[in-house]
């Protein structure tokens, strides 16, 4: 009995000498984390239709009267390299369409800015900006986008969060 208890009084002092090392839990693939999933995927696209095409009693056109959709996307091209893409459609001609894709890293479960691309066009029914980004091995990626539409001097806009990929 003796030998039993000093065993667990040696075992505990050790335990209580011995550093302790805590570490955050690293995101895995189906967490969200501020609106996006974690995905191991080498590319995926997220779209968000706006649809709300309609008149509403007073006459008035709610949003959704000339933009018709916007979308994102991110495609790994190798383990130092993502394409980012994003589209703004409309129903009908516009006088002006705005896109801007925005690439974002996963840093202790904060998205970090990257880099950012942008595109406008003039009497347009869409807007597509792409590019070829040069990235760090061993993080997870997203992209996210913001959409307009000009016409007769109203303004509709739109965002779009897309899921990640992980670069490694």
């Amino acid at each position: 009995m003796r030998k039993a208890l000093r065993d667990i009084a040696l075992v505990s002092c050790c335990a209580l000498t011995m550093s302790i090392n805590t570490f955050a839990a690293e995101p895995v693939d189906g967490q969200i984390i501020d609106g996006s999933v974690l995905t191991h995927e080498t590319q995926n696209e997220t779209m968000e239709l706006f649809d709300w095409n309609f008149e509403s009693s007073d006459g008035i056109m709610p949003f959704g009267s000339y933009y018709a959709a916007g979308s994102c996307g991110i495609a790994k091209e190798s383990s130092n390299s993502v394409y980012i893409t994003a589209t703004t459609e409309c129903y009908v001609k516009c006088s002006t369409v705005k896109v801007e894709v925005t690439l974002q890293k996963l840093e202790n479960s904060t998205w970090k800015y990257v880099t950012s691309r942008s595109n406008t066009e003039s009497n347009s029914y869409d807007a597509t900006v792409e590019d070829t980004v040069r990235v760090n091995s061993g993080y997870y990626y997203r992209t996210i986008s913001t959409h307009s539409a000009t016409k007769n001097g109203k303004t509709e806009s739109g965002s779009v969060t897309g899921k990640s990929i992980y670069v490694g």
